[in-house]
């Protein structure tokens, strides 16, 4: 095992992972080899004892046609990637109904020798049942031997379609309780997540709120609330009483995205901003604007500005004003400020590139350097900060106390399978 000896004390090690994993479904022959590896090096390199892997458009593109094909062979690859830990098998709904499909899949994996540190919460079936934890000691094969979806394990819902209008969406939560580190050990509910997209740059870019940025807390409300209900027991929370001191995290892809105005503005000026606006309430083609700053040889710089265009004819520029462009990313602090909100949410400091948009493909299979993400961008969307690792204020405790210092990063691809990148919590629980 990997547990540390610190002061007398042990501890386990986790990975708690989130990657949209679209383009591996869509390309398995070129994409899933490299993909398992990727994750097989990153629990190497943090050593990790428990890893729970959400991913989010489990499927692909291609799941109105193809149903879920691809499930039982990229859980497959999660196994053999990681031969040392038992795996879950993925959690995730088959049935691609429209009425509740949401593409989310989770695959939780243990480290053998620490097996006996793990248990799972198995909610109530029935009237007058209670719900328990259950040991994986004698867990020989996984939960979910394949692809599927285990009520007495998990809890799951899509969000309602009025939330985002008339469109239906695949967005919505898959919940799990686990307590680390053996009995009276840390207890975590792990939720996954995806929330609502932008549909248009330019609606996005209209004055006042963003309405998508409505919609996606609001439903980031609904999660919580639900979340807060499954931990006051009773018919909600799956057993006469709440599990002890427990510590949410969510992570998945949460669509958060820059404050495009405020984006704008940096890159292209506060007359840049003027113009995009004034088309934005014409609803034109796409327009041309002059970047600020991003000047070079061949001239001044552009940003291509559209429904469904963002292209910079410097994508360094990007580069240049990472730190100022962290600042537009403003909605996980607008959610925990506001009314609506129940559960406060908190993560660690980003200190890596945004996690979305890259094109598929782009890449020369080495690791880009430290502007070299720039490079690999698609030309639709304005980068962002879509992925993340959020907690409650009790899971920011448990982080802050971890025995190995917490890393909060994401895995840049060398040669792009997916448009966006892993992003992972790495941090340490005492064991008792």
């Amino acid at each position: 095992t990997t547990r540390l000896a610190v002061r007398r004390r042990l501890y386990m090690r986790v990975l708690l992972l989130t990657h949209n994993v679209a383009g591996i479904f869509d390309d398995p022959d070129e994409a899933l080899r490299p993909w398992a590896d990727g994750l097989a090096a990153l629990v190497q390199r943090t050593r990790a004892d428990f890893i729970a892997l959400h991913m989010q458009e489990v499927g692909g593109s291609r799941w109105r046609t193809c149903g879920l094909d691809g499930a039982a062979a990229v859980a497959g690859a999660v196994e053999a990637a990681l031969p040392d830990h038992w795996s879950s098998g993925m959690m995730v709904r088959t049935d691609t109904a429209e009425d509740g499909f949401t593409a989310l899949g989770s695959i939780y994996l243990v480290r053998r020798s620490a097996m006996q540190l793990v248990r799972l919460w198995r909610w109530k079936e029935a009237e007058g049942a209670t719900g328990a934890f259950e040991s994986l000691r004698a867990a020989d094969g996984p939960l979910v031997p394949q692809p599927g979806l285990p009520s007495r394990h998990c809890r799951h819902e899509r969000f309602p379609r009025h939330l985002y209008g008339s469109t239906w969406s695949r967005k919505g939560y898959l919940l799990t309780r686990w307590q680390l580190g053996g009995g009276g050990g840390a207890v975590l509910d792990l939720v996954n997540v995806h929330n609502f997209h932008d549909e248009s740059n330019l609606a996005a870019l209209a004055a006042g709120a963003s309405t998508y940025a409505s919609c996606r807390q609001q439903a980031l409300s609904l999660v919580t609330a639900a979340l807060l209900g499954l931990r006051g027991g009773g018919a909600a929370g799956g057993g006469a009483a709440p599990a002890p001191a427990s510590a949410a995290f969510l992570f998945g892809d949460f669509n958060f995205r820059l404050d495009l105005a405020h984006a704008v503005s940096l890159l292209c000026g506060a007359e840049g901003l003027q113009r995009a606006r004034a088309v934005a309430a014409a609803d034109a083609t796409p327009l041309r604007l002059e970047t600020s700053g991003g000047g070079g040889e061949g001239g001044d710089g552009y940003l291509l500005l559209g429904p469904k265009q963002f292209e910079l004819s410097q994508p360094s520029l990007l580069a240049r004003k990472l730190t100022e462009l962290r600042g537009s990313d403003r909605e996980l602090a607008a959610f925990s400020a506001s009314a609506e909100c129940a559960l406060p949410l908190e993560e660690l400091p980003l200190a890596f590139p945004p996690s979305y948009a890259y094109r598929e493909g782009k890449g020369d299979g080495t690791p880009p350097d430290e502007a070299g993400w720039c490079d690999l961008l698609a030309s639709k969307r304005c980068p962002a900060w879509c992925d993340r690792v959020l907690m409650d204020r009790t899971g920011g405790a448990l982080v802050a106390a971890s025995a190995v210092t917490a890393e909060y990063g994401h895995e840049p691809q060398p040669r792009v399978l997916t448009d966006h990148n892993q992003v992972y919590l790495a941090f340490s629980v005492e064991s008792r």
